[in-house]
């Protein structure tokens, strides 16, 4: 059976895409991937590992379009394109600053492809807005439930 924490995160995650939906219907811009408000959610308690998500994925966004660029990459392959830049950053980050699983290397890496397309400041945007919301969310469902 599922534990109280382990409910409230899956919820947190479930209203971060749900909201990036939301954001994304409305604005027309993407917010970093469907996951990543959610994911970004979950640091609300570490602010600086979600700073250092955005970070990460807006200095990849330029390797990025260099690799794929050089290698003609497009969709599925420019996806996983980035997703290995950002595991690789992970690894290289990783004695200096440890990071959960997911927002350590799937976050950055949705989050440069997204900058890539649209520009970061509506990436960036998108991914914050997103993210608030479900937090500001799940904190309403806790206080009606409590």
């Amino acid at each position: 059976m599922m534990g109280g924490a382990a409910i409230w995160e899956t919820l947190t995650v479930g209203l971060g895409v749900f909201w990036g939906l939301v954001w994304s219907r409305r604005t027309g811009w993407d917010c970093g991937g469907l996951i990543t408000p959610g994911l970004l959610a979950l640091c609300v308690t570490a602010p600086a590992r979600a700073v250092l998500c955005l970070v990460l994925g807006l200095v990849l966004s330029p390797v990025l379009a260099l690799v794929s660029h050089a290698f003609g990459l497009f969709g599925r392959e420019r996806v996983g394109a980035a997703m290995l830049l950002s595991m690789t950053a992970r690894l290289a980050l990783l004695p200096i600053a440890p990071a959960p699983l997911w927002t350590g290397w799937v976050v950055p890496g949705l989050i440069a492809v997204s900058a890539g397309r649209q520009g970061a400041l509506m990436t960036v945007c998108g991914a914050v807005s997103s993210s608030a919301a479900a937090i500001f969310s799940v904190e309403l469902l806790r206080g009606l439930l409590a």
